[in-house]
């Protein structure tokens, strides 16, 4: 009798500890998974097309950074005139995409700012960038070779096609445009409309299209010998070549300005990340990359 009280106040004992150590754990359990559940945030990016690999290393560095923060990223990536477009949709605006808006220029985050679609502080410039003349490695077949060894000789007549982003839309062609419009020794020589007179102008959509232009030689049926990018397009691809890098005077200032737009609903994390694009981390990302930074 006495032996089975025991092993009754016993079996109590354990269910007693076993319920204690439920009632004790349920709220730890419960509080990690809310943390777990509201640690993932989604933001949608949407960038220069210019940017493609480094936007994604800085964004797998943040999380890296903030294990316990972790932002699911959609990246849009085009030329930051077609961006703004999309921005600028209302039914975009009233779902609060995007979160993040990173331009290749100053003109469609000023348009923005003007109609005050950003957050309060922003924008800030995250980086800077250089405006390179390429060729294909080899030339499309055809004779005579073509012949230029900067902006100012594209006038020579062996050149058949030059593949620029439309000036409107696509940075890269605008600052494109003020290169060959400029009369500034070294620069363009005021070939511009000369240029475009003589149809040796081919546009693109993007700087992105430009490169892939040189690189396949050919853009909207005509022959591409050369076009105008940025240093860091051109530093991704091995089929095409350098021939000059337009002196900074023949130009306006190459920025990257960022900013959290003010129809985010994820307004801290947005943040977060964005002042993130100007941590040292980030930093060493963009230059590894050909990039500069102010």
């Amino acid at each position: 009798m006495f032996i089975m009280t025991k092993r009754r106040l016993i079996t109590a004992i354990a269910a007693a500890v076993t319920s204690l150590m439920l009632v004790i754990g349920l709220p730890f359990v419960t509080s990690l998974h809310d943390q777990v559940a509201q640690a993932t945030t989604t933001l949608r990016v949407y960038a220069a097309v210019s940017l493609t690999e480094v936007i994604q290393d800085i964004e797998n560095a943040y999380n890296t950074d903030n294990p316990g923060a972790q932002i699911s990223f959609i990246n849009t990536l085009d030329s930051s005139g077609a961006l703004l477009t999309q921005i600028q949709n209302p039914t975009n605006e009233s779902a609060g995409i995007p979160d993040i808006f990173i331009s290749a220029a100053t003109t469609q985050m000023n348009t923005l700012q003007s109609a005050s679609k950003l957050a309060s502080g922003w924008p800030v410039t995250v980086a800077t960038n250089r405006l390179v003349l390429i060729k294909p490695t080899t030339f499309a077949a055809g004779s005579p070779t073509p012949s230029f060894s900067g902006f100012s000789t594209l006038t020579n007549a062996s050149v058949r096609g030059i593949a620029i982003g439309t000036p409107t839309t696509v940075p890269a062609g605008n600052y494109g445009k003020q290169v060959l419009e400029s009369t500034v020794s070294g620069c363009g020589g005021n070939i511009y409309t000369t240029l475009l007179n003589n149809s040796k102008l081919v546009f693109a959509n993007n700087v992105r299209d430009v490169l892939s232009a040189v690189e396949n030689k050919t853009l909207s049926s005509q022959t591409i010998d050369a076009g105008i990018v940025y240093t860091t397009d051109k530093d991704t691809s091995s089929q095409v070549s350098l021939v000059a890098t337009a002196a900074q005077n023949c130009h306006s200032a190459i920025v990257y300005p960022a900013a959290v737009l003010s129809r985010t609903t994820n307004g801290t994390a947005a943040a977060s990340f964005a002042n993130y694009l100007s941590s040292s981390t980030a930093r060493d990302k963009f230059t590894d990359l050909g990039f500069g930074v102010p």
